[in-house]
């Protein structure tokens, strides 16, 4: 009933904020020497008479016709109308009461005498200009807070869309970069001038189609061609620094935060320098931050982990953040980037990251059987120390107008030190206990990754087709020394197992991989795309086990039944082959082959060796029409070397996982289709997808429960997987005057028959997730954002043998934001998160309701200083949950969290800008 009312509450408000002004202005704009040549995409800007302050604009849609709407009455309008190469024509109207609507009928526009690129009024430059194929916009034209970044303004423009995650869309499409004065900045990274460079030295923001883009698929559709957003800055910003310091306490228990960010730019180089340190489970800089400023966007992301609370990992390299748990982490890091006088981009950067984690985690299962429901639970606290460093290199290098090469190394180093308890108890349906374990463990954790990756793009000429190279070496050592002791008490019958080992695990790959992807332009309706991809696999999987000697305390006593080394060598490759078909300039139709070898040689110390040689053909296609787009594309790939390895992974003796070698490749069958498109006259957007796929010889885990609820795992294969999805996304922008409004909704499903198999029993498992959700924004002329998100879950899972008990629950998310900000330079925000589920698997509080709010207190110029006074969960629910629902269980799992503590932060943003170049300015002054 409380979201319902939200929900209402929320629709009036928009209703009552858009309904108070009733008048409008249309017309026809064409030229006054061809009256059939209509003005398209001319702008025309409202002002009150004898006032310069722009009121509202519009442009002219593909018939030169434009209508303003939501003007008030009893008032005389300033029409200010500007056409590329036409000279600027004023009208002045006056809307009452008696006649709020006036229709100008058509008003005849002359060419221009000279070729001024400006508008010769300052005061009257048009908000939004289109000049050919570039869309320009006057930064002055869109009024944003003092302390404003560029994507704040980005935010006001008409047909921007800016997603959680900083991405940009212009009209719908993609942006693929961001230049600064028609120039890469910070190495071209997308968003490092949107999130830190201030709107306040932006004088216009050009938006035009990506050259590069339509130069690498000179077939790309219009409306999926990337964009690039140009930003020219105002006279004389050559040269800056910009940046943040801040640092805070609270309580209790001695919370802290601290860090800094900095990064000098001057002409065409760049340095950034980052530190930070926390115990309050929070990533020291937003995962966008690292991306563009710390230069990982630069020289390539191999690996990354994303928590549900922020927290995340880059290459192996925690920067902080944690979903649950209690964390402190710190870190630090330089990156250098420069542009040489040859045309070469030269990117350099080094991270260091630590963490150390406390995990208490309490978990209840019910496992689904034909003989009475089985049912674990487990205690586990864990502490995991976390030591990560990253060194690595770009060189970008233009060779010439038509070849380019980019060579990257890279060096990651990680350290892991965990100590851990585990407990564990399994019951039947009527609460007798099977068994229970105590098991203690150690990790002892070294890996070493080093990197070379290296790629050459040649263009043909007159746009004939290109080659595309890439050639990496990768030698990836991990070691870890697994100690675990462990007691398990079994009860039907009696017994008990003790288990004092180390298993010494050392893991050592090395990789050669090619790729080479070759297109040709046969005709103006046919070109040829040739690829393949080969692998040079040499992996080393060693697993020694160690019994503890109890007479001297050491673990030499080698078990050779536990114990075993996997040698794999040998080729992959994936080789592809289709034609694409231009049949008009809405269709293209794509048919190809695919064909995919596997040649491994595995060997083993005490098993026989045996080869996995392999080879599979399939059709493939592409289909695409104006905003439609389906692909089907097979796949084929080797089971994991951890899955053939015929040893017994025992360091849990409740849940025991054998190896098994005579697994054979998964082939996958996918279809995938999507529609996209954007409505740019009702700034409306919606998303349609799906994906279908099938799986034969997919690895299962075949599982036995003993008696007295020992649980034993095999991979096997088996055939018929089948994986469903799709969803459906709308969302529509409205942006009037100083007021915006973003409305959206949708669903996701998700579909999967899988097979389960138990003590024997074999069932298809039909499991069955669907998700509807809606959301919306207001944002009232940056005093006001109030944003909610709703999302309802049902979860369904059946079986086809009556062994097993169907699942079913419902969840429901809800998330809202408030900010507000005040007079006095105060801003005050809250958020609030519900979450319910419907399920009583361990009988816990189903709804878990999180608060947080802060008050902001704003000084200096421009707002540069900030000090914020913050309350984390104030209820103090201190706990996270989540159910899930894998083959014939369904879980649910609780987490512990900081729970409720107050901070009290400083923060100083550091922005400098302009200034003459050389002379006694440094370099880094601010």
């Amino acid at each position: 009933m409380k979201r319902l009312l939200l929900s209402l509450s929320f629709l009036l408000i928009s209703i009552v904020i858009f309904a108070q002004k009733s008048g409008s202005i249309t017309g026809i704009l064409a030229d006054s020497a061809n009256h059939k040549t209509t003005l398209n995409y001319s702008t025309v800007s409202v002002y009150k008479a004898g006032d310069s302050v722009l009121i509202t604009y519009k442009l002219s849609d593909d018939k030169g016709i434009f209508k303003i709407n939501n003007l008030q009455t009893g008032i005389k309008y300033r029409l200010v109308i500007t056409a590329w190469q036409y000279a600027t024509h004023r009208k002045e109207v006056e809307l009452t009461a008696a006649n709020p609507s006036i229709n100008l009928g058509s008003i005849y526009l002359s060419t221009r005498a000279n070729d001024l690129n400006e508008v010769n009024i300052v005061a009257e430059r048009p908000p939004v200009i289109v000049r050919k194929d570039t869309i320009e916009f006057n930064a002055e034209s869109f009024k944003t807070l003092p302390s404003a970044v560029v994507e704040d303004l980005l935010k006001k423009l008409p047909g921007v869309a800016i997603a959680a995650d900083g991405s940009i869309q212009v009209n719908g499409k993609t942006v693929s970069k961001i230049l600064v004065d028609g120039k890469e900045f910070f190495g071209g990274d997308q968003q490092i001038a949107t999130k830190n460079l201030p709107a306040n030295i932006i004088d216009k923001i050009q938006v035009m189609d990506d050259k590069e883009a339509k130069r690498a698929d000179p077939d790309l559709l219009a409306v999926n061609t990337p964009q690039v957003i140009n930003l020219k800055l105002k006279k004389a910003i050559k040269q800056g620094a910009f940046g943040k310091l801040y640092g805070g306490g609270g309580i209790p228990n001695g919370r802290f935060e601290a860090g800094g960010i900095m990064n000098f730019f001057r002409d065409t180089t760049q340095v950034s320098i980052l530190g930070y340190g926390n115990n309050v489970n929070k990533p020291g800089f937003s995962i966008s931050d690292i991306m563009r400023i710390g230069g990982m966007q630069r020289t390539g992301v191999n690996s990354m982990m994303v928590n549900s609370d922020g927290g995340y990992a880059l290459n192996g390299i925690s920067f902080g953040g944690a979903a649950s748990g209690i964390q402190k982490s710190a870190g630090g890091g330089l990156n250098f980037n420069t542009l040489t006088k040859k045309g070469a981009k030269l990117n350099l950067k080094y991270f260091f990251g630590l963490s150390d984690q406390e995990n208490i985690t309490l978990s209840d299962s019910r496992q689904s059987l034909g003989t009475g429901d089985l049912l674990s639970s487990t205690n586990q606290n864990q502490l995991n120390k976390i030591y990560s460093h990253n060194l690595g290199g770009r060189g970008n290098f233009k060779l010439d107008s038509l070849n380019e090469l980019t060579i990257s190394p890279s060096v990651t180093i990680n350290s892991t030190r965990n100590n851990g308890l585990l407990l564990t108890r399994t019951r039947n349906v009527n609460e007798i206990e099977l068994n229970n374990g105590y098991n203690q463990s150690r990790t002892i954790g070294d890996n070493f990754e080093y990197q070379l990756s290296t790629n050459y793009w040649r263009d043909f000429r007159k746009n004939r087709g290109s080659l595309n190279t890439t050639l990496n070496l990768t030698k990836k050592d991990n070691f870890v020394d697994y100690y675990n002791n462990t007691i398990s008490n079994f009860y039907n019958p009696n017994s008990t197992q003790i288990l004092d080992q180390l298993r010494d695990n050392n893991i050592k790959n090395q990789g050669v991989y090619l790729s080479v992807n070759f297109t040709r332009t046969l005709s103006k309706k046919l070109s040829l795309t040739v690829a393949t991809n080969a692998n040079y696999l040499d992996n080393e999987n060693a697993l020694a086990t160690f019994y503890k000697d109890p007479t001297n305390q050491a673990y030499d006593i080698a078990v050779s039944t536990l114990s075993q080394t996997v040698n794999q060598e040998g080729y992959k490759t994936n080789n592809r082959a289709s034609l694409k078909w231009k049949a008009n300039k809405f269709l293209t139709i794509q048919p190809g082959l695919v064909f995919n070898t596997i040649n491994l040689e595995n060997s083993f110390t005490s098993f026989p060796s045996f080869g996995q040689n392999f080879t599979f053909f399939a059709p493939s296609a592409n289909i695409r029409y104006k905003d439609f787009s389906i692909d089907y594309t097979p796949s084929f790939r080797e089971p994991d070397l951890s899955y053939i390895q015929p040893v017994a992974n025992n360091t849990n003796p409740l849940y025991v996982q054998n190896g098994n070698p005579n697994l054979l490749p998964t082939k996958t069958h996918q279809v995938y289709l999507n529609l996209y498109k954007y409505d740019v006259e009702h700034t409306l957007n919606y998303n349609a997808y799906g994906n279908a796929s099938i799986d034969n010889n997919a690895v299962i885990m075949s599982r036995i429960i003993s008696s007295n609820g020992l649980q034993t795992s095999t991979p096997i294969n088996v055939d018929g997987i089948i994986r469903l999805n799709a969803g459906l996304n709308f969302s529509k922008d409205i942006k009037k005057d100083k007021r915006q409004i973003t409305l959206g909704t949708g669903f996701y499903t998700n579909f999967t028959r899988n097979l389960v198999q138990v003590n024997d029993v074999r069932s298809y498992a039909k499991i069955l997730n669907f998700s509807p959700s809606v959301s919306g924004k207001i944002n009232l002329n940056d005093k006001l954002e109030i944003s909610t998100r709703y999302n309802l879950g049902i979860n369904n899972s059946r079986y086809d043998d009556s062994y097993f008990t169907n699942i079913n629950y419902f969840t429901h998310l809800s998330d809202s934001e408030l900010i507000l900000r005040l007079p006095k330079k105060l801003v005050w925000e809250t958020t609030y998160r519900i979450n319910y589920n419907t399920q009583t698997v361990a009988g816990f509080n189903n709804k878990i309701q999180i608060w947080n709010a802060s008050l902001t207190y704003l000084f200096m110029k421009n707002d540069r200083a900030q000090l914020k006074f913050s309350v984390n969960d104030i209820l103090n629910t201190n706990i996270r949950r989540y159910v899930s629902i894998t083959e014939n269980s369904i879980r649910d799992t609780r987490y512990n969290n900081l729970g409720r503590y107050a901070l009290l932060t400083f923060t100083y943003n550091i922005q400098n800008f302009g200034g003459k170049v050389g002379g006694k300015d440094t370099f880094f002054r601010f």
